[in-house]
């Protein structure tokens, strides 16, 4: 499963400027933190496109095809919520 090719463009703008962001996930779960890359992650034998994002100190990958929806923390002029 992939996500939508625009959407990508959102989540590198996150990373190149490592906006803090808030991210909704399918299930309902809810992370912040700052965004630092993007990366492919081995998951259950194979691989998966992540966002990284340190969350209080803590680095942690997040399923790209898991992210319901991304909302930036701090005012910024290239978006404000996302939704996948």
């Amino acid at each position: 499963m992939r996500i939508a090719c625009e959407l990508y463009d959102y989540i590198e703008i996150t990373c190149i400027y490592q906006l803090g962001i808030s991210v909704e996930l399918k299930n309902g779960e809810m992370k912040s933190g700052r965004a630092l890359s993007t990366l492919i992650s081995e998951r259950n034998g194979e691989a998966t496109e992540c966002l990284r994002i340190n969350i209080n100190g803590l680095d942690e990958n997040i399923p790209l095809v898991e992210i319901a929806q991304l909302h930036a923390i701090a005012d910024n002029p290239h978006f404000t919520t996302i939704r996948f």
